[in-house]
C-alpha cells in the first residue's frame, strides 16, 4: 500500500504531468464557455439552469483536481472561493471547504525533513512528537511536541517537495494567465502580469519558514499590548526553513460556536474583538494577515483570541490606507464623487470609466439597501451586496489591482468569519468609534466634515449603513436638490417651447409659401421660402439639441 502510495506521489510531482492537467483542464473549461455562449444567443430560464449546472461541474472537477495534485491548485482554489465578486456563486460554494480537505503527508517523511533541518535527532530538542499531524495545510502540517523544559509547542513543517511542486504551479499559472490575457475579455480588462507577480511574491513567500518567523515577530510586536487577542511565542533556535516551532496553544476554532457555548463565551464580544483585529491591520497602514480563515483563529476556554499561520501577509502603504479611510468617508457623507475618485487613485477605474454614470450607480444601489431599512449585515444581505457588486464589476470598466488581490481576500474572509460568530452582528455600531477615532487621528482631513460627521455621533461607517443618518436628508441637501429638479424642468419646458414656437412658424410660413406660388407673386415667393428654410431648420436644430439634452440626463 506504502509503495502504490509513493508511487501517485511521484506521478503527481512530476512536473510535466502537472503542467499539462492544469492547462488542459483550464482550456478545456474556457472552451465549454465559449461554446455554451455561441449556442445560446437569447437566456431563458432552461438555459440559466443548464450553465449553473455547467459551472457546477467545473467547480466540482477543479476541486477534485485541487485534492489531488495540492500546492498551488489548493492556494488558487481557496482564493477563487472567497471571491464573490468575479466568481460565481456555484463555484463559491464548490470550493469553500477546501481548507479542510488537504490530505496529510505520510508522518515518516515530515518527521525526516524535521531531522535534516535540525541536522540532528528529533529526541535531541524534544522529549515527544505526536504520531501524526494535529492539522495539514497546502504548505505545512503541524505537528504537537514538548521540548525537554517542559514546554508545549506546535512544530510546522513543510511538506515534501512543496517548493519544487509550487515552482512548477507557477510555470502553469503564467500559461494559463497567458490564456486569459490573449482570448478572454475578463483577462484584457485585468493586469494579469501584476496579479502574477503578487501571487508569485506572497505565496512564494510562504515557502520560507526564515520569513514566517519575521512577520509572526512583527505582529508580535505590533499587538503586544493588546487584551483581546494573542500571537503565540515563537522559538527562534528552533527555527529553518522549512521548520517552525512555536507555543502550543490549547483552543478551538473561532467558530466552533459549540466550544464557545460550553464554555460561557459571549458570542458577541468574541465578534467585537475579532472586528477589531480586523479593523486594524486591514485599514491601517502596515502589514496585514492575508489569510485569516477560521482555521488560522482560535479561541480558549478562557476566550482569548489567538492569531495563527502568518506566510500570507500583504502590505499596505501610508498612503493607500488614507485613501481607502478617504473612500470609505465618501460612502459615509453620501460623497459619491470622493470615493469614485479615491477609488481611480487606487487603481481600480480602468483609463475609459464613466466616473459620472459610477458615481450614480454606487449611489443608487446604496439608496436600494438603505430604503429596505439595513442596519445589520446577515448572511443574506453579504450575499445580495457581493452579487450587486459581482453585476457592478462585470458591467463597468472596473478592475481589482493586483495589489489589492489579496487585501479583498482577506476582508471577506474576516466578514464570513465574523457573520458566522455573530449573525446579528452590527456592522454601525462597531464602526462608529472607528470613524471617530480617524477623524482624531487626521485633522487636515477631517476639517472639512469633523463638524458634519460629530453632529451625528460619528456616522457609520462601513459600506452600507442603514441609515446614512438625517444628516443627507436634511433640509439644505433637500432645496439643492429641488433646485436641480426646477432646473432640469425649466430646460425641459424651454426646449419645448422652442419646438412648438418654430413648427408653427414653419406651417405658417409653408401656408404663406402656397398661397404665394398660387397668387404668382416673385418677392412672396422668396420670402416666404426663405421663411420656410429658416424655421425647418431651426425645428431641426431644436430638437436635435433637446434629444441630446435627453441622452445626457438619462445618462
Amino acid at each position: 500500500m506504502d509503495l502504490l502510495t509513493d508511487r501517485r506521489i511521484i506521478v503527481k510531482n512530476f512536473s510535466l504531468y502537472r503542467i499539462i492537467v492544469i492547462v488542459t483542464m483550464f482550456v478545456k473549461f474556457v472552451f465549454q464557455l465559449y461554446y455554451f455562449n455561441k449556442r445560446n444567443k437569447t437566456w431563458d430560464a432552461n438555459t440559466h439552469e443548464k450553465w449553473e449546472a455547467m459551472l457546477k461541474k467545473q467547480a466540482s472537477e477543479y476541486r477534485e483536481k485541487a485534492i489531488k495534485l495540492e500546492g498551488l491548485m489548493i492556494k488558487v482554489g481557496q482564493f477563487l472561493s472567497t471571491r464573490a465578486d468575479i466568481m460565481p456563486e456555484v463555484f463559491l460554494r464548490e470550493l469553500a471547504d477546501l481548507i479542510d480537505q488537504v490530505p496529510p503527508v505520510p508522518s515518516h517523511i515530515s518527521k525526516k525533513i524535521l531531522e535534516e533541518e535540525w541536522g540532528q535527532d528529533i529526541h535531541n530538542n524534544l522529549s515527544e512528537i505526536s504520531d501524526k499531524p494535529v492539522a495539514s495545510a497546502s504548505i505545512g502540517e503541524v505537528y504537537k511536541g514538548k521540548l525537554h523544559n517542559g514546554q508545549e509547542v506546535a512544530i510546522k513543517i513543510q511538506r515534501h517537495n512543496i517548493d519544487k511542486i509550487i515552482d512548477t504551479d507557477f510555470k502553469a499559472l503564467r500559461i494559463v494567465l497567458w490564456i486569459t490575457r490573449v482570448f478572454t475579455k475578463f483577462g484584457k480588462e485585468t493586469d494579469t502580469k501584476a496579479l502574477y507577480k503578487e501571487v508569485v511574491s506572497i505565496i512564494g513567500n510562504e515557502l520560507n519558514y526564515q520569513k514566517e518567523l519575521k512577520n509572526g515577530q512583527y505582529f508580535q510586536k505590533r499587538f503586544h499590548d493588546s487584551e483581546h487577542y494573542y500571537i503565540p511565542q515563537f522559538y527562534e533556535e528552533y527555527c529553518t526553513r522549512r521548520v517552525l516551532c512555536m507555543e502550543w496553544i490549547e483552543g478551538r476554532k473561532v467558530t466552533d460556536l459549540s466550544y464557545l457555548k460550553k464554555h460561557h463565551i459571549d458570542r458577541k464580544d468574541a465578534a467585537q474583538r475579532l472586528f477589531q483585529f480586523f479593523v486594524d491591520q486591514l485599514l491601517d497602514y502596515g502589514m496585514f494577515h492575508a489569510d485569516p480563515h477560521q482555521g488560522n483563529i482560535l479561541i480558549t476556554k478562557e476566550g482569548m483570541i489567538v492569531i495563527l499561520d502568518f506566510g500570507m501577509v500583504g502590505e499596505i502603504s501610508r498612503q493607500e490606507a488614507s485613501k481607502i479611510r478617504r473612500m470609505i468617508q465618501g460612502f459615509v457623507l453620501d460623497d459619491y464623487q470622493l470615493a469614485v475618485d479615491q477609488l481611480q487613485e487606487l487603481g481600480f477605474l480602468l483609463p475609459h470609466a464613466n466616473k459620472y454614470k459610477l458615481q450614480s450607480l454606487l449611489k443608487t444601489y446604496v439608496d436600494m439597501y438603505l430604503d429596505k431599512g439595513i442596519n445589520k449585515l446577515d448572511q443574506e444581505v453579504v450575499e445580495e451586496i457581493f452579487y450587486d457588486l459581482q453585476e457592478i464589476v462585470h458591467e463597468q470598466p472596473i478592475q481589482l489591482p493586483a495589489e489589492f488581490a489579496f487585501l479583498g481576500r482577506a476582508a471577506s474572509i474576516g466578514l464570513g468569519v465574523l457573520t458566522i460568530i455573530d449573525p446579528d452582528i452590527d456592522f454601525i455600531a462597531l464602526g462608529k468609534p472607528v470613524v471617530t477615532e480617524w477623524l482624531e487621528e487626521n485633522e487636515d482631513d477631517a476639517a472639512s466634515i469633523k463638524m458634519q460627521v460629530l453632529k451625528d455621533t460619528a456616522k457609520p461607517l462601513l459600506s452600507i449603513p442603514r441609515n446614512l443618518n438625517e444628516w443627507l436628508e436634511a433640509p439644505a441637501y433637500q432645496r439643492r436638490s429641488e433646485e436641480r429638479k426646477q432646473w432640469r424642468q425649466f430646460d425641459h419646458h424651454r426646449y419645448v417651447l422652442m419646438m412648438i414656437s418654430t413648427s408653427i412658424a414653419f406651417f405658417f410660413s409653408l401656408s404663406f409659401l402656397f398661397v404665394s406660388v398660387l397668387m404668382e407673386h416673385f418677392i412672396l415667393q422668396v420670402g416666404s421660402l426663405s421663411l420656410t428654410i429658416f424655421t425647418l431648420i431651426v425645428s431641426l436644430v431644436t430638437y436635435r439639441l433637446h434629444k441630446r439634452w435627453v441622452d445626457q440626463y438619462r445618462q
